[in-house]
């Protein structure tokens, strides 16, 4: 009996035995069935499936998680345009006639607005400037741009005008139009118009007096102070630095001396050591040579003229073996 009992024991283990050697043979793959593996897959598709992307829209992947975020760190940014057709005020906007100009009834005159493109598109000779409301000042009521105006560049936009015959403050608002007749203004919309604002008086209540030679009054554009260093260059329309050549004025380093390199379209000649007027400028010789600063003294001056038609003066301010500091001042005349 004892010999039996001992002999179905023995079975037991045996079977024991040979089950516990299956289950360990299991081969269960690394992370596959872990919850956190199961989680991982699960958020991935959920986010995978809510991600909508607008055309309009740029896909941004963040570089220095993307080796080791899943597929929920892209981000999405959208990059505004300029619209094409915009325009701004330019300095200054009334070039001619201020707002409450005096003129006698009937009498003629020319307005000039200075407008800049700020669109992202060029204006063409098919652009116009057109009566938009208010009092009519004569018989022009529209008028083509006289030549192509790209983007970021100003222009002055000259109309013949005639006092309306009755006296008081008359006011005339005018906008810009497109080739494809859609009007377009100034302001933050670009939808504002601009105009001219004169006081009428009756002709026979005014004197008649010798009108003065026009002469230009010299408006700052733009002024400051930059340092440059071989290589770089400065946009003296706008006081923004550049690399040297792609402005109107860059420092180079020619055989171990500094010069001053005008840039494409502009001019630029030394004048001395004392401030120079704008009208000074005029009689400087400018031209498209380098001006070499190796013989000059800080407190030099020099005359230039932008790419753009813009005059301006700039001073040496200071000069040594790294750089130069420049002062400048350009004028929103020629």
């Amino acid at each position: 009996m004892k010999r039996n009992l001992f002999i179905v024991v023995f079975c037991f283990i045996s079977l024991g035995m040979v089950s516990c050697d299956r289950i360990s043979g299991l081969q269960v793959p690394t992370g596959a069935g872990t919850p956190s593996a199961i989680q991982t897959i699960t958020v991935a598709l959920t986010q995978t499936a809510a991600l909508s992307l607008d055309p309009n829209q740029t896909l941004t992947l963040d570089s220095a998680n993307a080796a080791t975020a899943g597929p929920d760190i892209l981000a999405l940014t959208t990059t505004p345009s300029a619209p094409c057709d915009s325009a701004a005020a330019g300095r200054p906007i009334d070039v001619t006639i201020p707002d409450d100009t005096v003129i006698s009834a009937g009498s003629a005159f020319t307005k000039v607005w200075r407008l800049v493109n700020t669109g992202s598109c060029p204006w063409t000779t098919d652009y116009a400037v057109v009566w938009f409301s208010g009092d009519r000042m004569g018989s022009i009521s529209e008028q083509n741009l006289s030549h192509p105006v790209e983007v970021g560049q100003s222009v002055d936009i000259a109309v013949d005008m005639t006092a309306p015959a009755e006296a008081g403050v008359m006011q005339s608002f005018w906008k810009l139009r497109n080739a494809d007749a859609q009007l377009f203004g100034i302001g933050p919309a670009s939808n504002a118009p601009f105009w001219v604002r004169i006081i009428v008086e009756d002709a026979a209540t005014v004197e008649p007096t010798q009108a003065p030679e026009p002469t230009a009054t010299p408006v700052t554009l733009v002024q400051g102070s930059v340092d440059l260093l071989p290589g770089e260059g400065i946009n003296l329309d706008t006081g923004e630095k550049t690399s040297a050549g792609a402005g109107d004025m860059g420092l180079m380093n020619t055989s171990g001396s500094f010069v001053l390199q005008p840039g494409p379209g502009a001019i630029l000649g030394s004048a001395g050591n004392g401030s120079p007027t704008l009208d000074d400028c005029r009689l400087v010789v400018q031209g498209t040579e380098a001006v070499a600063l190796a013989e000059l003294a800080p407190g030099s001056y020099f005359c230039y003229q932008t790419d753009q038609g813009m005059a301006g003066v700039a001073r040496l301010a200071d000069l040594n073996q790294d750089g130069i500091r420049l002062d400048f001042n350009t004028w929103s005349v020629p």
